[in-house]
């Protein structure tokens, strides 16, 4: 493997992460949350830069396990699917899948509000005043209907930690699993 290009397509992950943050920052400096087109506009950049860091790293699996999937085509199911016609499976794909369709993981959960806001509108929101939730905002998943138990900002939080936790993982799994040597790097 070219060692510039992998150190891009790393790059570009971990670019998509932070970004992720800057907007989760900005949505924390502006306490209690208005549901102002600040606030919607922060919201929908945290989920699409949260999930650009998905989709950047399946092109570091494309690179790594060499599917040769073109760059305008990257899916999870196309890079699976050419995997397979070379007999090779990867665990890594495996386990986005896997969290992706389980109804119940924060992965599948925050997924469905980036799509929905992506391509639909913004994700209903719940604001609580009074009692214990008082000046919490929480978000409500378009497909189920079920409400985040937390304020956003904590549950984005969570969230931006769990997807940084996964990529990092995975990318170890799939640098062991294609290039021993590249592992420790």
């Amino acid at each position: 493997m070219e060692d510039k290009l992998t150190k891009s397509l790393q790059d570009r992950t971990d670019a998509k992460l932070r970004y992720a943050l800057v907007h989760l920052d900005e949505l924390k400096s502006q306490d209690p949350p208005s549901g102002n087109d600040f606030d919607r506009a922060h919201q929908e950049s945290f989920l699409f830069h949260l999930f650009g860091a998905r989709d950047a790293f399946l092109a570091e699996l494309n690179h790594y396990y060499q599917a040769g999937v073109a760059s305008h085509k990257l899916s999870l199911g196309n890079i699976r699917n050419e995997l397979k016609k070379k007999m090779i499976t990867s665990p890594e794909l495996a386990t986005l899948y896997t969290i992706e369709q389980d109804k119940s993981s924060w992965c599948c959960n925050a997924k469905d509000m980036r799509d929905y806001s992506t391509h639909v509108q913004a994700v209903p929101r719940h604001y609580f005043l009074g009692g214990e939730n008082h000046q919490q905002v929480k978000l409500r998943n378009p497909r189920t209907g079920s409400i985040t138990e937390r304020h956003f900002i904590i549950e984005f939080d969570a969230w931006l930690q769990k997807m940084r936790e996964l990529i990092v993982s995975l990318r170890q799994l799939a640098l062991l699993n294609t290039d021993p040597e590249k592992a420790d790097k």
